[in-house]
């Protein structure tokens, strides 16, 4: 997933990162070396979908080993609505103290600011480091009538609108590519915003979709290996090693869909402190180099290189460079 993710990466991280790490470097020398008193009481971590999910299971994960490594307790508190844009707010809003953090991703930060009026942008928040890295898949249900994704598209094209897909969110980097599906290659399909992965699955496996545009994660993997869910596409540049015989959007004609790859990255408010930045994303590494934190979130789901605070930066500083000029208001 590490290569993957870089190869979404155009030539514009490289600036962004530069520029991230040039702003991050003033006045670090001392406070990041700093905060040793960090937590002083129990943490936040607001989670902007909802329970059950991929994001939520990593969340649990992360906040657990935080808390074990860091002596304080990390408490993730649910608070789905507006594809992320609730929680997302209070964690612009917060005291940038390191007490309030939060599960971000392209969709909640970048995505959902650009598509509605918000009071907060991805210049609210200070990111820490990628958690975890969960590619999208098109799978369809076991009583489908298309055998494979070419026979999807087809009728797609033959029936616009008819064919329904569940993403994970009307500002999901699921739910945008489906727009640039029917923008450059005219492909429409209907997109069913659902709150998370199991409200997702409960609407494929209820007959209330045709199919899904789910993030990966051991759930989805049990549902596929006993056949309840049937792969059709991934929608890395590269086939994914777990999933080797599974083709690529790519692959299917549509070169461009590469960025539906969902990134959990742990963020807090703008203002945070270095030493507090520092602490964290030095715990995060160690504690996703944790076999039972990487067992929980899946080993293939976590980064095989550790992506820290500036990478993850200029990485979403990047996505929104893309989606910019196709969703700005």
């Amino acid at each position: 997933m590490k290569n993957a993710l870089r190869l979404q990466i155009t030539a514009g991280l490289a600036l962004a990162s530069l520029a991230l790490a040039s702003c991050g470097a003033n006045g670090s020398g001392t406070a990041r070396n700093a905060g040793s008193d960090y937590p002083a009481k129990p943490v936040t971590i607001l989670m902007p979908y909802a329970a059950g999910g991929p994001s939520d299971l990593t969340a649990r994960s992360v906040a657990a080993c935080l808390g074990d490594s860091l002596g304080e307790a990390f408490v993730v508190e649910n608070k789905p609505g507006g594809s992320g844009a609730v929680a997302m707010q209070e964690l612009a809003s917060a005291k940038p103290d390191g007490q309030t953090l939060a599960l971000g991703t392209t969709g909640t930060l970048v995505m959902a600011p650009l598509v509605n009026s918000l009071s907060y942008s991805l210049a609210d928040v200070e990111p820490i480091g990628v958690m975890a890295d969960n590619p999208t898949l098109i799978v369809v249900g076991t009583d489908s009538p298309y055998k494979d994704a070419a026979e999807l598209f087809e009728a797609a094209r033959a029936d616009p609108g008819a064919i329904t897909m569940g993403v994970p969110g009307a500002t999901s980097p699921a739910a945008i590519e489906l727009q640039r599906l029917k923008n450059d290659y005219g492909v429409e399909v209907t997109a069913v915003p659902a709150s998370g992965n199991a409200e997702m699955t409960t609407n494929l496996l209820g007959g209330h979709v045709d199919a899904l545009f789910i993030n990966d994660h051991p759930d989805v993997q049990a549902r596929i290996a006993d056949g309840s869910f049937l792969p059709f596409a991934a929608t890395t540049p590269e086939r994914l090693g777990w999933l080797p015989d599974i083709p690529t959007l790519a692959e299917l004609g549509f070169p461009d869909l590469v960025n539906a790859t969902s990134i959990y990255g742990l963020f807090g408010p703008k203002g945070l402190p270095d030493a507090v930045v520092s602490t964290l994303e030095r715990e995060l590494e160690t504690c996703l180099g944790d076999p039972k934190v990487v067992a929980q979130i899946g080993k293939n789901f976590v980064p095989k290189e550790f992506i820290g605070a500036d990478e993850l930066g200029a990485n979403f500083a990047q996505i929104k460079a893309l989606y910019e000029p196709i969703l700005g208001r």
